[in-house]
């Protein structure tokens, strides 16, 4: 192993600062799956009659969280590059805080839309929190195995957090009551800001801009293009399901969402000085790791959304049952973390990403196929252990990939891109699976449209498996 990096002064500070990053990981997945074990009583709560509210509309519960997370990392890790990682860091787990207290307050609004909104807002936080802290490990570790034992830690946490989130927010949302979720992750968040205040390392960032030129070198125009492009494509992919294709605002955004996308390249590429994407990352190799990981983590997202779904409205399981059908997750994925911090120090990383391309298609085919009443112990397990390895290996190996080809000043880029792909890809693939399965639903079963998304999802995820073929040739 190699020797511990200056910045820290202790093994002790070395090991609260690497929890301190995995806490961002690990809190994110809370915010995913906190969701997806109560989205039921969500529905309930804000109407007398679920019914009352359109069931479609639970996408957004998910999307909009996912949807924030995504396209902001696109902005925060540049922040985080010009402004410190460790402000940026620190100013996310505080804005974490504050809108996890609404998400809960929201309750008295009686009004779904407003806890949707909030929800996005919240995502912002840890659109903020994520590159950020993946830049502290990727400024702090040269190339080594210590290194990479520090981003298989942060892999690991995906799994670990989807389980204890589900598990917690199924609690308190059958036995208590669902705003305490988010009052209890608001505490926690507002708690691992102040310990980051004290214990991340101030030196972190090889230039030292002042405040003006950190402010003349942040893309503001091309900022601003990309995100509403992103939103406005992002929305109407997930919006559309909801009220109709037919419907003219929904065409109208999706044209503008694309053309606005065009034009974030275009500037990107030929006019600002200092480009929010730096010229480095436009290559081949590059490209295709985003898109694998992009791909593989869509499908997880269609496979999550669904796996939920058929246990709650098909298979009539409780909150609280369906939670601890993600303990293997728990299980599985320590097991996996340990294994792949191994691995990835005497494996290419390409081979990890299309090994982890491969487990993101079997989970989502296996939970396709799976029969409604066929015991747990079968298929549905089965998925848990294939798909913890896709969690641990994608992540980690895709970020090493981007923090080995990015100079030390584009760290926080390097995060910020592999958590950009990974949310936005859940939320966007996550709302044309939606679509599919309103789609199909008018002439089909339940379980038959909820099928026919999951046969989406497998393509999705076919489709990374020969972007990473592809990688290796």
């Amino acid at each position: 192993m190699d020797p511990r990096p200056a910045h820290y002064t202790s093994a002790t500070h070395e090991v609260v600062v690497i929890a301190l990053v995995c806490m961002g990981q690990f809190l994110s997945q809370v915010g995913v799956t906190m969701i997806l074990s109560t989205m039921n009583i969500l529905i309930h709560s804000f109407a007398s009659n679920s019914s009352e509210i359109d069931q479609s509309k639970t996408v957004w519960f998910m999307g909009s969280f996912a949807l924030t997370v995504g396209t902001f990392i696109l902005l925060s890790g540049r922040l985080g590059d010009l402004f410190g990682l460790k402000l940026v860091f620190c100013i996310g787990w505080f804005w974490t805080a504050i809108w996890s207290l609404v998400c809960g307050l929201s309750v008295f609004s009686n009004s779904v839309t407003f806890f949707i909104v909030s929800r996005a807002f919240q995502g912002i936080g840890f659109a903020l929190v994520l590159p950020c802290g993946m830049g502290i490990l990727g400024n702090t570790y040269p190339n080594g195995p210590r290194k990479n034992l520090a981003f298989g830690c942060v892999g690991a946490n995906g799994p670990t957090g989807a389980t204890i989130g589900a598990l917690m927010a199924a609690v308190i949302g059958q036995k208590s009551w669902w705003p305490w979720e988010f009052w209890i992750l608001a505490i926690v968040s507002g708690l691992i800001g102040l310990l980051s205040v004290f214990m991340i390392p101030s030196n972190l960032n090889p230039n030292k801009y002042t405040l003006r030129e950190a402010w003349d070198k942040l893309d503001v125009i091309g900022s601003l293009v990309g995100i509403v492009g992103l939103i406005l494509f992002n929305f109407v992919w997930n919006q559309g399901p909801v009220v109709g294709w037919s419907t003219p605002y929904i065409i109208a955004l999706l044209i503008v969402s694309v053309l606005f996308i065009v034009l974030f390249f275009y500037l990107q590429l030929n006019v600002l000085e200092h480009p929010l994407l730096p010229k480095s990352i436009f290559t081949v190799k590059i490209g295709l790791v985003l898109a694998i990981v992009c791909l593989g983590w869509g499908s997880f997202g269609v496979w999550q959304y669904y796996y939920w779904k058929i246990m709650l409205n098909l298979r009539q399981y409780t909150p609280i049952m369906t939670s601890l059908t993600y303990i293997p997750f728990l299980v599985f994925g320590i097991m996996a973390s340990m294994i792949v911090s191994f691995i990835i120090s005497r494996t290419k990383p390409s081979y990890i990403i299309c090994f982890s391309a491969i487990c993101f298609t079997a989970g989502c085919l296996m939970l396709s196929v799976t029969p409604v009443h066929q015991s747990y112990f079968q298929l549905t397990m089965g998925q848990m252990f294939i798909l913890c390895w896709a969690m641990d290996m994608s992540f980690p190996a895709a970020s090493i990939i981007l923090s080995d080809y990015l100079p030390a000043s584009s760290q926080g880029m390097a995060g910020s891109l592999v958590a950009t792909v990974i949310n936005y890809g859940v939320s966007l693939f996550l709302g044309i699976s939606s679509t599919v399965e309103i789609e199909t639903s008018e002439h089909s079963t339940t379980l038959q449209s909820y099928r026919s998304a999951l046969y989406f999802g497998t393509g999705v995820a076919v489709l990374g498996v020969v972007f990473s073929v592809v990688f290796i040739i």
